[in-house]
This record gives C-alpha cells, structure tokens and sequence, in this order.
C-alpha cells in the first residue's frame, strides 16, 4: 500500500470516528435542551448513531422504491419523514428512549447538521462518495448500444458577465475556468444579447433558435383581453415554447435541466415549459436526488445555512450602509436558498448521472443562483463571489464524472445575458415609473378590465366614464379622417412602404398630420408637460410593466398599439413627460409617417433611416442599440410606449423600473454583454450577435460531432 493510500484510510477512518462522535454529542445535546425527547443513558447514544446508519441502509432502499414519487412531489419534504420515521423504529426498541411528535423530526435534522458540520471541517467531499451511488444507478439505466462519438454539456450561468466573470477569476473564486483558459482548453468569447437581455428571449434564442415576439420578461397581449404573458410562468412558458420551437431545438437528442424551455428535448428536469404545473414536477431524473438516506438531508442542511448566510449578509450591508440597498424579507431569504443551493444540488447530481449513464448527447442546465442574489444584493457585492465559487465546484465535479464516463462529453460554459448594477427608479425618484405615467395621464382616466367588455351584463351596470368615451371617439374621428374606407393602420402601414410618395400627395388629411409633426424635437424640447394627481391612480386606464430597466406602457382601452400620432393628439403630455425625466434615456414609439422612433430629451433617432436629428439618444446604448430596437419594433405585443433607464457609462449604473439593484432586460452596460467559454479545438465563431448566433454555433457543433 503506497503513502497516499494510507493517508487516505487514516482520513477516512477519523472522519468517521468524528462523524459518530458529533453525532452522539448532538443526540446527547437534543437530550438536554428539549422536553420531547428522553435518551436515558449516555451510551443510548452510541446504539442510536450506529442504529440509525445501519437502519438507514437496510430500509432505504425499499422506502425509496415505493415511496420516490411522494418524495419528490413533496419537494423532498417526505425524505426527511422517512428519516424520522427511521430513527423512530430504531429508538423504539432502545430501553429509555422517548420522544414526542418535536423530538421525532429534531433529532435526525440535528444528526444531518452535525454530520454536514464535520464533513466541512474536515474537507470531506461528500459528493466523492455520492458519485459512487450514482454511477451504480447509472449503470442500471445504461443502453447496451454505446455511442462513441462525443457528447456536449452546456452549463449556463444565469445573469453573469464576461466582465464579473474575469473579476471572480482574478479573484480566486472560479480556479478550475481559470484552469481551463489557463491551459489553453477552452477559449472565452463575449456575446451581445438581443434586446430584451433577459433569460426568456435568451433561452429561447439559444435553445431554439427563435425569439421572436418575446417582447420582455413579461408583456400584455392587447387583443387578448389584456392578458399579462410572464416568459417563466409555468402556465406561459409551455404556450410561448409552441410559438418558438419548429422541431429543430439544440436538445434534441439531450435533456434540459432546471431552465426556462426545452429546447426539443426528450427528457426535461425542473424545466418551465415542460412542467405546465407545479403538480408536475415529478420525474424519473429526480431519483438521482434521493439515492441513499442521508443526501437530501445535506442539501437541506445547505439550504438553511444559505438562509442564515443571508441574515448575516442583511445585517452587514446595514451596518456599513452599503447602497444601493434592498428590503430583503424571510421569503427572498428562501427563495434565494432555493436556487442557490437546492437546485444547485439537483442539477449537478442529475447531470452526472446522464453524464455516466451516456445515453444523452447533449444537456443544457442553469445555474440561477448568481442571478438570484445579484438581483437583491449587487453585481459585484461580496455575496456573490461565494455563489460562484461553489458553481465552480459544481463544474469541477461534472469534470470530474466525465473522466469516470466510458463516453467523453465537451463542456461549454455560457451565460444567456449580464446584469447592471444601480438605485432603482423608485429609490432614486420616490415614484415607480408606472405611478409616474400617471401623473401624465388624465386624472379621471380609469382601469375597465378588458374582460368586462365580453360580459354583457356587467357592462350594463358599469357606469360609463365620459372622458373614456370622450378619448375613445376622438381617436375614431382621427382614424375616420385619416384614412379612406377606415383602413387599419397596419394596411396603412403596409401601404406606405410599398407607395409612400403616393399617399402622401393624394391624402390631404395625411399631408397635414406630417406637417403638424415635421419637427418632433421641437415639440418634444418646448412642450411644457402638465403632471396630474395620482389621486386615482389604481383606476387609471393603463398597463405599466418593468423587465430590469425596460418599461412597457400599455394603453389598455386600444387594442392595436397607438401610434406617436395618436400618443401625441390623446395624451399631449405623455412623450415630452418622460423623455425629460432624468432616470429615462430613451423612449421607442412607432410613428404613421417615419416608422420606429427611438426619442431622447435632446434628439430623436429615425430607426428605418439611421437620421439623426439632434443629439443621438442611443450614443451610450452600444453600436448595435439601433438594429436592437428596429428588430424589437416589428414584434407582435409591443407596449404603446417602451422605454429604457438611463446609462450613466462613468458609474456604469442603470436604474430599474423593478425593485432590484442588478438588472437586465433593456440596453445599456453589462446586462448585454455575457460570455461564452467553449473548447480550443472548435472553430472560432465570427461576431456573435443576439442569441440566435449562439443557437448557430452550438448546433454546427453538435452535428460535426455527431457526424
């Protein structure tokens, strides 16, 4: 036996004298301090520890058979009732013993603590052990064909920059990318996102290679009744993926873990448009989960020391004042434990098992956990570097399965976009952008839901609002007035791209509607806006939606999307209000006569033909923000009015319309800037620009490897 062998029994043998020790103390401990659990004698201890653990082998196994299905269902929450009742039937026939209904779940919680504790302190990794666990079940799944070409791994990190990335590897936190780059591995690229930089057009980029019409995070279908779609809602993202897919999806010979589409795949874990409900959460890749008695029990020991880690961090950012700061409450501190640790876990442990099963050729899985607590904590604050030190542990690991894999798979790491730091807009201004629409709004301009228009009866006893009407028939008379036989405005729209010099000298109305507007930017740098109160401002007649720092405004008593024209004759204040607003950089209408309008305090950017008039309000947004914004202004859902925080470029800072202080869904700063770290020996792919290109590299990829 060589040196190393016996330094490893030696460990092995003190770890688990400590392990039984540690043990034995916190049952002692339990003992003590609760009235519900009796012990009896010190050495009870010892036959309980070692009880337990012997317990836990034999009826595991057959617990799990029969009981997988509860267990996931229960979001694990049956794993550890199948532990207490464990240690419940070894106590039971131990003289002495005693417990109530408190002691049955304490005393195996503090067991699973305690065990977590030492394998900590003395630097057990227990997933070393576990992945011996895994490739037995593995071995059970195996096909008797084995593929030999190679397969890929896709691991995303959710919300991380090429910019942060390079800081967590200058600072130690991320040794074994660093370890990659280093040795000339795998090369790391920037890509630009598309706009909106958020995971539901990213992914669906990515993964599918179409994002078309995913607008923002979340949107408002007009013509359907107003209906608020939410890209990672569970009962949205299955309806959005009909939209997007044709069958060709990067996954289709894979499985997608814990993201927000599927990519085509045939296999899904934890994957939004494939769960329809959280009642579907079940899954046979779950089982990977729960393959000895202990494992969910670490995990849910990790879970609340995350939860006790961000305590700690709250009281840190108010002791030092640290600003831009959030409220964070005792759900976020859950629900940031969830995604940072919980399905953290899940996902590595149910990759590694594909990746020794080898049946799959490829898998995409994220890893939500930075973009969690980046959102609520910072870009860069100190919270986030030890997320991402464990998500590199998380990529040593699946390296590690891979070299135990009779199959070889490459590893991609990528992000789907960045975030940007900055106060929000209601912090910095003590108004949300919605209540400050208002303000610009009519005062007595109300809310009717638009499902009460297809109630009849309702609408009988709604009393009617007259300025509604007021406004309502004074856009008709607009439209009656502009165009012959009332044509809509899209036939119009149409019209002009085909015979624009036509129309414009055969409709007089048309010709004096340009003329009225020639010099937007005179009226937009001399209209004086008036703000009203928001006395009424829960009933106001409209739809404010924030996706980082992009907003949405919805005019919800029209169901097309109003033109600049129409903004302009309704709300006069409207457009002049917001673009003067400090914490706005631009706004992006669509004009009758000059198409999509990207409009700043001091200059107006004519998409369809690059002039420029006045100061480029687009200058600090990036080289591309203009074919951004012209793709986006064809979308189907397009809000009335979008708009887009201010980029202080000095401070790189932006402010969000939601109450998070990293963001991303608009343009300006690191949230359009992700990064792709893909092998050496692929062929170096061009300017990778939306999410499409990624989806085009990946794919040519993956087909000369299958080929």
């Amino acid at each position: 036996m060589n040196r190393s062998k016996i330094i490893s029994s030696m460990k092995t043998a003190i770890t688990t004298v400590l392990l039984v020790l540690a043990n034995m103390a916190i049952v002692i401990f339990v003992d003590y301090i609760s009235a519900d659990f009796t012990l009896g004698p010190w050495y009870n201890s010892f036959i309980i520890v070692i009880g337990v653990s012997i317990a836990n082998s034999l009826l595991w196994p057959i617990f799990r058979r029969f009981l997988m299905k509860f267990i996931i269902l229960t979001f694990g929450i049956g794993a550890l009732l199948i532990n207490s009742i464990i240690f419940y039937i070894v106590s039971y026939f131990i003289p002495g013993v005693s417990m109530g209904f408190y002691g049955f779940w304490q005393v195996p919680i503090m067991m699973a603590i305690a065990t977590t504790f030492v394998t900590n302190i003395t630097n057990t990794n227990y997933y070393d052990s576990y992945i011996q666990n895994i490739l037995k079940y593995a071995v059970k799944q195996k096909t008797p064909y084995k593929k030999r070409y190679s397969g890929v791994i896709m691991l995303e990190i959710d919300g991380l920059s090429i910019n942060t990335l390079k800081k967590a590897i200058d600072k130690g936190m991320m040794p074994t990318i660093k370890s990659w780059i280093d040795n000339e591995t795998h090369n790391l690229k920037q890509w630009e996102t598309d706009l909106s930089s958020q995971t539901g057009a990213s992914q669906a980029g990515i993964l599918h290679g179409n994002n078309e019409n995913i607008v923002a995070y979340r949107w408002v279908e007009k013509e359907n009744n107003n209906k608020i779609i939410v890209s990672g809602k569970l009962s949205d993202a299955p309806e959005i993926e009909k939209k997007i897919t044709d069958g060709k999806g990067l996954l289709v010979n894979g499985i997608s873990i814990a993201n927000m589409f599927s990519g085509d795949s045939q296999y899904s874990a934890l994957t939004s448009s494939k769960l329809g409900g959280i009642s579907r959460i079940y899954n046979k890749t779950l089982h990977t989960v729960f393959l000895d008695a202990y494992n969910f029990q670490r995990i849910f020991v990790l879970f609340l020391w995350d939860i006790l880690v961000e305590f700690k961090s709250q009281i840190i950012h108010r002791l030092k004042n640290i600003q831009p700061r959030l409220r964070r409450t005792v759900v976020y501190a859950a629900v940031r434990a969830g995604a940072n640790v919980v399905l953290r876990e899940a996902t590595t442990e149910i990759l590694t098992s594909e990746i020794l099963t080898a049946n799959i050729d490829t898998a995409y899985a994220t890893y939500m956990g930075y973009d969690e607590i980046a959102h609520h904590s910072g870009v860069q604050d100190n919270d986030v570097w030890g997320v991402l030190k464990q998500i590199d542990i998380q990529i040593n690991r699946l390296q590690s399965a891979i070299d135990m894999s009779e199959r070889d798979y490459k590893l991609v790491i990528l992000s789907d976009h960045g975030q940007s730091n900055g106060a929000t807009f209601k912090q910095r201004y003590g108004i949300t952008l919605g209540n400050y629409v208002r303000r610009l709004l009519p005062d007595d301009l109300k809310m009717f839901k638009s499902e009460y228009n297809i109630d009849h009866f309702r609408d009988a006893l709604l009393p009617e609002n007259k300025q509604l009407k007021s406004i309502k028939e004074r856009v008709e008379t607009v439209r009656d007035d502009l165009f012959e036989d009332n044509e809509s405005l899209q036939n119009l729209r149409e019209g002009i791209g085909k015979r624009k010099p036509a129309i414009i000298f055969e409709n007089e109305q048309y010709e004096n509607l340009r003329e009225k507007y020639s010099n937007s930017l005179e009226y937009i740098t001399g209209h004086e806006s008036i703000e009203h109160s928001t006395k009424k401002a829960k009933d106001s007649e409209l739809i404010v939606l924030g996706s980082g720092n992009l907003g949405l405004i919805y005019l919800t008593q029209w169901k097309q999307r109003l033109t600049y024209e129409e903004i302009v004759m309704l709300f006069p204040d409207l457009i002049p209000g917001l673009v003067k607003h400090s914490g706005i950089g631009f706004i992006m209408v669509n004009s009758i006569t000059n198409g999509g309008m990207a409009i700043g305090q001091n200059g107006i950017y004519y998409l369809d033909t690059d002039k420029i008039i006045g100061e480029n309000p687009l200058e600090d947004f990036g080289q591309n923000a203009a074919r951004h914004l012209k793709r986006q202004n064809s979308f189907k859902n397009m809000p009335d009015i979008l708009v887009n925080s201010f980029y202080d470029a000095k401070n790189n800072e932006v402010c969000a319309f939601e109450e998070l202080i990293g963001s991303h869904g608009g343009l300006g700063g690191d949230q359009t800037k992700p990064f792709i770290l893909y092998p050496s020996e692929w062929e170096a792919p061009d300017e990778l620009i939306g999410s499409q290109s990624i989806y085009k590299f990946l794919k040519k990829e993956i087909e000369s490897l299958d080929s």
